[in-house]
């Protein structure tokens, strides 16, 4: 199993803090590492799975009888419950005095006045499939070059990485269980075929700027609709949403988004596309999503304040990545081939001469994927 970087800080504020808030998409390791992290700690815990009706219910209707239930109390997906702002709220206020650990595989419907209180103690934990990062650590960087290949193709779910035979099963298993099961407490997905529809042409069209009136047309949903999917399978932390970066310069895209997939593996077999590298001729678009999704992972499982964005121009110069913290400003363009030389838009360098720019390939990816001053 990879050490995870959240390990540490988790047993810390568990000496320290009565809550603690983990989200992050399924079937990347959320419920081992609490085990793992029990286990070494040599304490008891008690874990009540909110995704059994039974047990929520029970929480719904007596909320109080986490007091009886131990000194460390894990409530697994909890999002599913209709009380959990006000379970928060106890906790928080001392009315219950356990250790409440809350994990949520989609974001919940919890007060944004709360989730920032919770922010700015480092309450939150965001956790994600293991980073470049981690992976290099335990691996080692040449073992994980070696294997970058491997990631472009299949993603870093543990569970895939450990069978790759099984990766499209797997794989499609984890969409179905999604999109079909676990997309939202609230609001059900009564057009399922329509939406893995609406993911396939995700998937094909990776950094274009979404068209919600194409997708609309093309998969028989309303404009609406195709907006709140894509805004629910990002809660469900499969698609990043990238907005474009606009001064009302000539020629700028505004209000556009481009949409990223959180892991290369799901992108891949929406497409139906496990083929090696040299058999592909969607590198680029391979290339960018990976260290793209890498980055934005990064940076919230940091907490990072940085703003990010890609900008494009009508005229089709683009950079793929903007980063904005305070004053400082960061710009990217990738590309899969390391020997072949990039140009930066004109139009981009004249509107921002301030911003630092940098190209993404291979041989300068690393110190992009695991910078710690983000």
């Amino acid at each position: 199993m990879i050490p995870r970087i959240q390990k540490q800080t988790i047993q810390d504020k568990l000496q320290t803090n009565k809550l603690l808030f983990i989200q992050g998409p399924r079937k990347v390791g959320k419920r081992s590492l609490i085990e793992e992290i029990f286990q070494e700690i040599n304490e008891e815990y008690s874990l009540l799975d909110c995704s059994v009706k039974r047990t929520k219910k029970s929480l719904e209707n007596e909320p109080d009888q986490l007091e009886n239930v131990g000194k460390y109390v894990v409530l697994y997906e909890a999002q599913y419950l209709k009380n959990l702002n006000q379970l928060l709220e106890n906790v928080l206020m001392g009315k219950i005095t356990s250790t409440v650990i809350v994990v949520c595989s989609f974001v919940p419907n919890v007060e944004p006045e709360l989730v920032e209180a919770m922010r700015m103690e480092g309450l939150e934990i965001n956790l994600f499939a293991p980073s470049f990062y981690e992976s290099a650590q335990h691996f080692g960087l040449p073992e994980e070059e070696r294997l970058l290949e491997e990631r472009l193709i299949y993603g870093n779910y543990p569970e895939v990485l450990a069978d790759l035979p099984m990766a499209e099963v797997t794989l499609r298993e984890i969409i179905q269980d999604a999109v079909f099961t676990n997309l939202s407490s609230k609001e059900r997905i009564n057009k399922g075929d329509k939406l893995l529809r609406m993911l396939q042409l995700l998937a094909f069209n990776i950094g274009d700027t979404v068209s919600y009136n194409d997708i609309s047309e093309r998969c028989g949903l309303d404009n609406e609709t195709v907006e709140r999917y894509i805004k629910l399978l990002e809660d469900a932390f499969l698609l990043f949403r990238l907005p474009s970066y606009s001064t009302d310069q000539r020629y700028e895209l505004k209000k556009s988004n481009m949409v990223y997939f959180a892991d290369n593996g799901v992108r891949n077999v929406l497409i139906s596309n496990f083929n090696p590298t040299f058999l592909r001729n969607d590198m680029n678009e391979l290339w960018r999503n990976y260290v793209l999704a890498e980055r934005i992972k990064w940076m919230r499982m940091h907490q990072s304040k940085t703003k990010v964005y890609f900008w494009k121009t009508h005229t089709r110069q683009q950079m793929d990545f903007v980063e904005l913290d305070n004053d400082k400003m960061r710009a990217y363009k990738t590309d899969w081939e390391k020997r072949k030389k990039v140009k930066f838009p004109k139009s981009f360098q004249e509107a921002y001469p301030h911003a630092k720019m940098s190209i993404l390939n291979r041989s300068t990816y690393w110190t992009f994927l695991s910078q710690k001053n983000v």
